[in-house]
């Protein structure tokens, strides 16, 4: 029989050959317990004590060295530590040892796990000499001095928010004009081949003089695109900083210039933020409410809505509101006239400009911290590609951004709208970071050998990304091969000497594209055309449901419901409220956040009188709890695992695929975990759960893991009941809550960081499974109904691809799908960049009655009704394209199969 020494040794051993960590580590788990007359642990008794007590609770070898691999080799000293320098009188002590020995492996497990998330989400700032920071933190705070001094409350900005908008602003169309002669000249005549001295420098003052007029036209036009100016500083300070490169900085390397301003960028957001809630706190008139929101339409001269509120124009014969804000009283408040309905205020409700000013420094100091932390990235010690494939990676938080936002369009709060667009900004100034950081040839070179890195990894998936591309960009990618043709007529003329050949070296004529122009162009037709396009309007399709049915339609069903349940009892209610909760949980599109806030506002006022306003928020909060655990429960027994019968379900979901199986690993841990609350927190409402009833998992340890969704749920909440506190108003129409309207905003935006950053961690933890337990993930073998039925439909998806080829598609058909793709892309493009246009605006506190008129349908203007067409069009003409190309593929599988398939017989997703 071993020794404890022995056995530890041995156990250190197998840590070493797991972690590949040195001899000193791995010895220093051999230890021998000091006797004082007790039972030695060295002894023979004590190890097989030891040694059985391992076996019964697996703690010993799984979480010393099982986990070891996972976390690398800085966790063995954790639990070397476990072992070194114990005293242990007999075998019971040592066995009560070795136990305290395992819960401090896993606690240092579960510490490294945190750790984990802590390097991969939050920046890495870069150690810098004092002097260095603060000159970089002078030069990061010039613009948003500037921009708070010119466009935000705080400042001057509604006097020269105003002297823009209305004094120039009719003058717009010279700037653009400029702006559009400028650029195609440009293009047409290759200035950027200009390398004369002489020609650096007329392209150097040219682009200063474009990027100036850009800036105006921005400005001019603030009044109907008031998000332009926080989109302009997100694109200017990352210019302003690299100029500051160039002209101070200019011994210093790009990328560890940009990586030394990730502590400036981030100190200068947190100063802005903590002065913007000193300044709100200290006066009423800062605060965002009814009153201060009249004021700020009134002081830029917003336009009203009469046309949806027609009775509430003065009778004064000026065309002004039947009300105003006095602003000579303190506090100000709302006077209306005599039949004048309080409703009348929701004519400002289109009306952006005031919340720009306003709520300007919070939105200033993401963009900068966002640049901040894309900074962090751009490490010294870091390869091109890595950089480039993380930049790629912050690219797609975009899609949780947009859920995020789409769950919160209730609020009325300007967050959606906000987060979008700062979003979109911010994105492209980290760009503009990204090229700077890498030379020409870098680029070119880590351009290559990214494009090769995704074509050996994702192979698979690369439609998805490139049908995204289709969807988003085409009528730019149409607009560029038409300025290309333009372009390759002036290099043929010879009219610029300095231009790029018009045909390539071994060619003997040129193509009506540039040269490359037209190997972009061969590049997209080596795609799988029909292919790329169809799962490019599933792209349109999925955005549209989100705009319109979660963003729209929901809010307005559950303002409705806020509506009739008004006059009865908190008991009452509740039971509404959780029937009607439980139903639509049960819909696949419709996310949670609604319904909590639904929950915050009726619950709240229904409560707030008995149970206090703390009281009604922390019992909504709850009922949400329950009803959340309640309706994941229905979905994964009632709806997934009567779904995870059907071998086409198992199919459709990829139950073999890594990702699927990885999920299974994290949700089938017992207990809760980081990941596994991540995912369930993060994910989807409907697809996760049913995934989980799919894939059969254990009901009990997944309500244990979704409990934590409280902390989701009680900010939710919050931001709902501050809602109906700022709706509560006084005698004379002006708010009972003041303050309300300006929180709401700040719990709105913190009920979305919780979500996104859950997603956000959900699906570090899914790529870090799938990567780090490949193995595991093989171990638990592929359902064999799935792989028969994949196996059968692989001949049918290659007929299917055989006969929906290009280019032996007849005309009509390609007419159908293009038609189709044409469609599904205008709709977006409507919605996305009119949307004011397209509908009137709904909060869940609204009345139907009084915002809509009564009919839920005029909620759509025209421009609405025609995105909706198109909506529904692209859907009918997909699916006739569908049908043709399904029954052309069966022809086919019949007349080479001996098996051939039967009428009705499904014969695959693409085919």
């Amino acid at each position: 029989m071993p020794s404890i020494a022995g056995s530890i040794s041995s156990i250190s051993s197998k840590i070493k050959a797991a972690t590949g960590d040195d001899a000193s580590s791995a010895s220093a788990l051999s230890w021998k317990a000091a006797d004082d007359g007790g039972l030695d642990c060295s002894s023979p008794q004590a190890a097989s004590k030891v040694e059985n007590a391992a076996k019964e609770d697996g703690s010993v070898v799984s979480s010393a060295y099982a986990k070891m691999e996972e976390d690398n080799a800085s966790k063995t000293s954790a639990v070397s530590s476990s072992y070194v320098n114990m005293d242990v009188v007999d075998a019971d002590d040592c066995v009560s040892v070795t136990s305290k020995a395992s819960v401090r492996s896993k606690f240092s497990v579960q510490s490294s796990n945190i750790t984990q998330i802590a390097a991969a989400v939050l920046p890495k700032l870069e150690k810098i000499p004092l002097t260095t920071f603060l000159s970089l933190f002078v030069w990061a705070a010039i613009p948003a001095v500037i921009y708070l001094l010119l466009f935000t409350q705080m400042g001057f900005g509604e006097s020269f928010y105003y002297a823009l908008s209305h004094q120039f602003g009719g003058h717009a169309y010279i700037p653009a004009t400029i702006l559009a002669g400028y650029g195609f000249l440009f293009y047409i005549l290759d200035i950027d081949q200009w390398n004369t001295r002489a020609g650096n420098v007329f392209r150097g003052l040219s682009m200063a003089a474009m990027f100036v007029l850009f800036v105006i036209l921005i400005m001019l036009v603030s009044n109907k695109f008031p998000y332009g100016v926080i989109a302009l500083f997100a694109l200017f300070q990352p210019l302003w900083l690299l100029s500051v490169k160039t002209f101070i900085y200019k011994n210093t390397e790009t990328r560890i210039y940009l990586n030394w301003l990730g502590g400036p960028l981030m100190l200068a957001a947190f100063l802005t933020i903590i002065g913007f809630v000193v300044w709100v706190m200290s006066d009423y008139v800062n605060q965002w409410n009814q009153v201060t929101k009249v004021m700020a339409a009134e002081h830029t001269e917003c336009s009203p809505n009469y046309a949806n509120y027609p009775n509430c124009m003065s009778n004064d014969g000026f065309g002004g509101t039947c009300f105003r804000a006095n602003e000579y009283v303190d506090p100000p408040v709302l006077v209306f006239e005599a039949n004048c309905e309080y409703t009348c205020v929701h004519v400002y409700d289109d009306c952006a400009n005031g919340f720009v000013l306003w709520s300007g420094p919070i939105l200033m100091s993401l963009s900068m911290i966002f640049l901040g932390s894309f900074c962090t990235f751009l490490r010294t010690e870091g390869t091109n590609e890595t950089e480039i494939f993380n930049f790629g990676k912050i690219w797609l938080f975009v899609l949780c951004i947009l859920w995020a936002s789409a769950s919160l369009a209730g609020t009325a709060a300007g967050v959606t709208t906000s987060l979008a667009t700062l979003t979109l900004a911010s994105l492209v100034g980290s760009a503009v970071f990204m090229t700077a950081s890498f030379s020409k040839e870098h680029q070119e070179n880590s351009t290559k050998a990214v494009i090769d890195r995704l074509r050996e990894k994702y192979s698979n998936s690369l439609d998805y990304l490139r049908s995204a591309f289709i969807v988003t960009c085409l009528p730019f990618i149409a607009v560029y091969f038409l300025l290309s043709m333009v372009n390759q007529f002036f290099r043929k003329t010879g009219f610029n000497p300095i231009a790029q050949p018009s045909k390539e070296d071994d060619s003997d004529h040129a193509s009506l594209l540039t040269v490359k122009g037209k190997k972009q162009m061969n590049r997209m037709k080596s795609w799988d055309s029909v292919r790329v396009i169809t799962i490019a309007i599933y792209w349109g399709i999925f955005y549209m449901g989100m705009q319109v049915v979660v963003a729209q339609l929901t809010v307005v069903f559950l303002s409705w419901l806020i509506d009739a349940t008004a006059d009865f009892g908190l008991v009452a209610v509740s039971g509404i409220l959780c029937g009607v909760g439980v139903a639509m949980f049960l819909l696949p599109p419709v996310p949670g956040v609604p319904v909590y806030l639904t929950l915050g506002i009726v619950l709240a006022a229904q409560g707030y009188e008995t149970l206090g306003w703390m009281g009604s928020i922390s019992y909504s909060t709850a009922v949400g709890l329950v009803l959340k655990l309640f309706s994941s429960a229905m979905q994964q027994k009632a709806i997934g695992e009567q779904l995870s019968h059907k071998v086409k379900v198992r199919q459709f979901v990829s139950i073999n695929s890594t990702l699927m199986k990885s999920m299974r690993i994290v949700l089938g841990e017992k207990g809760l975990s980081i990941p596994k609350v991540a995912i369930l927190i993060g994910g989807p409402d409907w697809p996760t759960s049913v995934l989980c009833g799919i894939m059969r998992l254990d009901l009990f340890q997944i309500i244990v893991g979704t409990m934590p969704i409280v902390f989701l749920i009680f900010p939710t909440c919050l931001t709902g009941a501050l809602m109906f506190m700022s709706s509560l108003e006084t005698g004379n129409g002006n708010p009972v809550y003041p303050w309300a309207g300006s929180v709401t905003t700040v719990t709105a935006s913190l009920t979305a960081m919780v979500q996104f950053g859950s997603m956000l961690v959900a699906a570090y933890y899914l790529e870090q499974t799938a990567t780090r337990r490949s193995e595991e993930a093989k171990a638990l073998g592929d359902d064999e109904e799935v792989k028969a039925a994949d196996e059968k439909d692989e001949h049918m998806n290659k007929c299917y691809k055989d006969v929906t080829q290009w280019g032996i598609v007849p005309t009509l058909w390609k007419g159908v799908l293009l038609l189709s793709l044409a469609s599904i892309i205008a709709s977006c493009y409507l919605v996305q960049f009119f949307s004011e246009l397209c509908f009137v605006q709904h909060s869940l506190t609204d009345s139907i009655e009084d915002n809509l008129g009564g009919n839920v349908a005029n909620m759509f203007l025209p421009v609405g009704w025609v995105s909706v067409g198109l909506f529904t069009g692209s859907i009918v003409l997909l699916g006739l394209f569908s049908r043709w190309g399904k029954k052309k593929a069966k022809q086919l599988a019949n007349s080479d199969s001996s098996d051939p398939l039967v009428d009705g017989e499904d014969p695959g997703i693409f085919c």
